[in-house]
């Protein structure tokens, strides 16, 4: 029996970079469209979280799963 190893990473500013709405974070260049956009209500107030993926972060996980 082979035993599969269990791979443990932080999320933000490990794999993706994120703010909400109206905060805008250093790590992502000004302009740059997000990978895609969260919408989530937080004590009954909606707020978007834009979400941007490192670079070669696919490619990344594409190898750390087989």
């Amino acid at each position: 029996i082979v035993k599969r190893k269990v791979l443990v990473l932080d999320l933000d500013e490990t794999l993706i970079h994120s703010h909400h709405d109206g905060v805008a974070r250093p790590t992502v260049r000004p302009g740059t469209p997000p990978d895609f956009v969260l919408k989530v209500t937080i004590d009954r107030h909606p707020v978007r979280f834009f979400v941007h993926k490192r670079p070669h972060v696919d490619f990344f996980l594409d190898i750390v799963s087989q």
